[in-house]
């Protein structure tokens, strides 16, 4: 694996980077894993591309990667999300004028073929394959009945072609993002469509926490990639609301109108260090926050987990997590999980949720509980 700072930026080949700042001495893989280890993270100053200084830790993915672990508390919300992912790229592949069911699907870096499964609700006749590093979520979808091999885009069978490649938050940990995509032009078609979705990196967000996202794209840089790639962008559009801050671009194999062209930077650098530099002091202002003794965390994803690596002193207050759905002995890593309403209402309760989402849900549960702790507003702009 080749780290990216031995090279200069893949996108423009500049070599002016300024680095970003640090959030602390520990970072948060995107399992949720608390990584011994800072971010390390750096901008390039001529396009915008963020970049990791360093690889993540060697064979994170291959082995204990559990972002995608059949649990009893994570599967219902997991078969939510994945529902709502494939509902967008049937739709998206429609407004991109691909309205028949393909043939056959391979999704590329798959998990535990969740997404193929949901794929396959809206498909059913289309032959569904699919390949990951893990080989704990590779065993996870062949005992759901799915055609899944443990391997990466640089190990796809040569003989091995789809009318549809997807590949869904995978681009942003390859190390080397060009590779994979000439990889994924290979496994194409010759009319075939490739649907890449990715954290949006246009603009600040939880993504640049995330210790293996090697890289953070805007639109514009995956385009430049793509052109290099001999792939060409059709149509981009973000992700739906309730999904988050993705970006979707559907491609093909046909040569491009277009001239591929270095692009400056629309991205405002001065955004990206103020993001990061407010993550850096949430632990001290969150703690004065709370006041004295413990909490509740509501909320047992992303957020909760970003909180318990970047906040440490305030997670030390975390005696239980809760959220609206909490079933049999669910834990959230060490801190066991208790039912909504078994909460006395005037136990303190700390939202562990995107920030987005915190004020509606302020209004919904301060009728119930007489403290509901917020940090959107120590985070957003």
């Amino acid at each position: 694996m080749t780290a990216p700072s031995q090279i200069g930026c893949l996108v423009c080949g500049s070599d002016r980077w300024v680095a970003l700042p640090e959030v602390g001495p520990q970072s948060m893989a995107s399992d949720w894993r608390v990584l011994p280890m800072p971010l390390r993270k750096r901008v390039c100053t001529d396009c915008g591309l963020v970049s990791s200084v360093a690889p993540p830790p060697s064979g994170l993915f291959e082995g204990g990667y559990s972002l995608y672990a059949h649990t009893a508390s994570a599967a219902p919300r997991e078969h939510r999300r994945q529902q709502l992912y494939a509902r967008w790229i049937v739709h998206a592949r429609g407004r991109a004028g691909k309205s028949a069911p393909p043939q056959s699907v391979l999704d590329v870096g798959c998990g535990n073929a969740s997404l193929l499964l949901a794929l396959g609700e809206h498909w059913p006749s289309t032959t569904l394959l699919g390949c990951d590093p893990s080989a704990e979520a590779v065993a996870h979808a062949n005992a759901a009945g799915c055609r899944v091999w443990q391997g990466t885009s640089s190990s796809l069978p040569t003989n091995l072609q789809a009318d549809l490649v997807v590949s869904v938050n995978v681009i942003e940990h390859a190390d080397d993002p060009l590779a994979f995509l000439q990889d994924l032009g290979r496994g194409l078609t010759r009319d075939g469509t490739l649907v890449l979705i990715y954290p949006d990196g246009a603009r600040p967000g939880v993504e640049l926490l995330i210790a293996d996202h090697a890289y953070s794209f805007a639109s514009s840089h995956l385009r430049e990639i793509l052109e290099r790639a001999q792939l060409a962008a059709r149509h981009v559009e973000p992700a739906p609301p309730e999904l988050g801050s993705f970006q979707m671009v559907i491609a093909d194999n046909r040569p491009s109108s277009s001239t591929p062209a270095v692009r400056t930077s629309a991205i405002d650098v001065s955004r990206l260090h103020s993001y990061l530099q407010r993550w850096s002091a949430l632990d001290g202002r969150l703690v004065s926050r709370l006041g004295d003794g413990g909490v509740s965390c509501f909320g047992m994803g992303e957020a909760a987990g970003l909180l318990r690596a970047y906040a440490p002193r305030t997670w030390q207050r975390v005696g239980s997590c809760t959220a609206d759905e909490v079933q049999g002995s669910s834990r959230f890593g060490l801190v066991s999980a208790v039912p909504l309403d078994q909460l006395a209402g005037d136990e303190p309760l700390l939202l562990g949720v995107r920030p987005q989402d915190q004020p509606r849900l302020v209004e919904r549960l301060s009728s119930r509980f007489t403290r509901v702790i917020s940090w959107h507003d120590l985070i957003e702009a």
